[in-house]
């Protein structure tokens, strides 16, 4: 048996012999494959280098693509690493900058955004010192702390000072506080009562006094008032409120202003201007008044004025205004 072994070990090509254990099993495969041993020596012997570079070719790829896989394996495990040493940098540096903002953020709240001063702009009516005070904003005050509440600020002070219309609390960095204040102008005075009321043009009360005031205003007649108080505005029985500012609001438009004299809202089926001196402008209702002052500034510019006569223009009825002269007519 051994003799047997040895003697099929001599008859083995030498081609053979040069192939691994894993290279001959391909190659009994192939030889299966293609027949080989049916062949005749002469075929045999021209067919097996075929296939013995065959399984060499073979067995070089699959090494090539394993060495391949390996490099490859090895190289993205040294790209993993790399990417994560560099977000791992990254990540510090981030969290090292966001530090470092916080804490330049917090020193700069702390320590520099500070209210140093506070200014007042706007008024020459009120003193500085007593608008700050109501404000209640303070010297030392965190610039853009939660106790700064300028809507508090506002309201503060309109409601204290009732010259003031509107104010606008804003931050000056890094260390100021600038109040903008701009005021009321006074357009109408009312009697009631025996003392006499000086009312902005949105009729906020703005000054009450004994005596009648210096200036040129406007005289308001008014009916009865659920409240008349300093610094708010008129409050109106029912719905007289809507009346009386559609009717105020045209006795301010361009075509009134400069020559009004005088607007009676006693009644507010009959409401009624004193315009120029010379006329007396009957409007009725507040219904279409912005057309019925239209009608009556052209029609004050009729010839039948030209002789500088007095005179009632009635625009009640839109569709039928009259004109009347009367130099007798009483305008205030």
């Amino acid at each position: 048996m051994a003799e047997e072994r040895r003697r099929k070990k001599r008859n083995i090509p030498e081609i053979v012999r040069q192939l691994d254990k894993k290279e001959r099993r391909k190659l009994g495969w192939l030889m299966l494959e293609t027949g080989y041993l049916g062949k005749k020596p002469e075929k045999q012997a021209e067919l097996l280098p075929k296939l013995v570079a065959l399984v060499k070719n073979n067995s070089e790829r699959r090494e090539n693509e394993d060495r391949f896989a390996h490099n490859v394996k090895v190289t993205n495990k040294h790209e993993r690493r790399r990417r994560f040493k560099v977000r791992w940098r990254l990540y510090t540096f981030i969290m090292v900058g966001a530090f470092v903002l916080l804490l330049a953020g917090y020193l700069l709240y702390a320590y520099v955004l500070v209210v140093d001063s506070i200014e007042v702009t706007g008024t020459g009516r009120y003193a500085a010192e007593d608008i700050i005070a109501v404000s209640g904003i303070s010297p030392g005050d965190k610039l853009f702390s939660p106790s700064i509440d300028k809507d508090a600020a506002e309201a503060a002070i309109i409601d204290r000072f009732p010259y003031i219309k509107s104010v606008n609390v804003r931050r000056a960095i890094p260390d100021r506080i600038v109040l903008e204040l701009e005021e009321e102008e006074p357009v109408f005075v009312s009697e009631m009562l025996g003392r006499f009321y000086l009312l902005s043009a949105g009729l906020r009360v703005l000054e009450i006094s004994e005596s009648a005031p210096e200036g040129d205003y406007i005289v308001l007649k008014l009916p009865s008032l659920r409240s008349a108080v300093g610094g708010k505005k008129l409050e109106f029985n029912g719905d007289m409120t809507g009346v009386a500012e559609r009717a105020v609001e045209a006795v301010l438009s361009e075509r009134l202003r400069e020559g009004t004299t005088s607007l009676d809202l006693t009644d507010r089926f009959n409401i009624s201007v004193s315009y120029g001196g010379r006329f007396r402008i009957v409007f009725g209702v507040v219904s279409d008044i912005e057309i019925k002052t239209d009608i009556a500034f052209h029609l004050m510019q009729d010839e039948v004025f030209a002789g500088g006569d007095r005179g009632i223009i009635d625009v009640s009825d839109v569709s039928k205004p009259r004109v009347s002269v009367n130099n007798a007519v009483e305008l205030d």
